[in-house]
């Protein structure tokens, strides 16, 4: 597979990422990165033409790309892995082009579960803080791809003694930017995991697991 365009979005999000002669179905594909504060984006053409590929920061441009992909008339999703070849994927995780050294893979099992009924949709402006009081440092707010690829978990986790302090779910394209803002304004660091570093029996309270899955 030929290497499409690359895209720093840290810099610039209004270059054109589409080809604008074409009416085939715009698909964005979001996944973690091994540092959780980054995330990958590759923006595909159904059913297997990547265009471009891009890199930013969760807290400052994850947000706003999903805006601009939804105006660009894309679907997005969230996965751990997308549907691509792994090989292709690689080369963008391990030997970053921009960076020119190595960085490491991915380890352990992703989660890939359902967020229960029990777990709120976050409503962006009516639901209140995030964060209760008292809670003022080490505020981490962790992005958790699910079983649908639409959807997200978000869990505000206080990262020396693992408590998590909120906990909702919601919809990639209607409320992820809008949740990202939040918990900034809320000086809360945030990452995105495809296996967050909580104990099995924290994630079982937010999360419908396999029985297989081993933390």
């Amino acid at each position: 597979m030929p290497k499409p365009p690359y895209h720093d979005l840290e810099f610039s999000q209004e270059q054109v990422f589409w080809p604008r002669d074409t009416t085939a179905q715009r698909l964005v594909y979001l996944m973690p990165l091994p540092r959780p504060t980054e995330f990958l984006a590759f923006g595909v053409l159904s059913p297997d033409e990547t265009c471009f590929v891009g890199r930013g920061r969760v807290n400052t441009n994850l947000g706003p790309f999903i805006e601009r992909m939804i105006r660009d008339r894309a679907e997005v999703r969230l996965y751990e892995c997308p549907p691509l070849p792994r090989e292709f994927i690689e080369q963008y995780i391990s030997n970053p082009p921009w960076e020119g050294h190595e960085v490491e893979n991915p380890t352990g099992t992703p989660v890939r579960g359902f967020a229960p009924r029990t777990v709120p949709d976050y409503v962006g402006g009516t639901t209140g803080p995030l964060w209760p009081e008292g809670v003022e440092a080490g505020r981490c707010t962790l992005l958790i791809p699910l079983e649908d690829p639409k959807a997200f978990l978000a869990l505000g986790v206080a990262p020396e003694s693992g408590t998590v302090f909120f906990a909702r779910k919601g919809l990639l394209e209607v409320s992820l930017g809008e949740l990202i803002s939040q918990a900034v304004r809320e000086q809360s660091r945030v990452e995105l995991h495809a296996r967050p570093a909580l104990p099995r029996d924290v994630l079982d309270r937010y999360l419908q697991l396999p029985a297989t899955y081993n933390p």
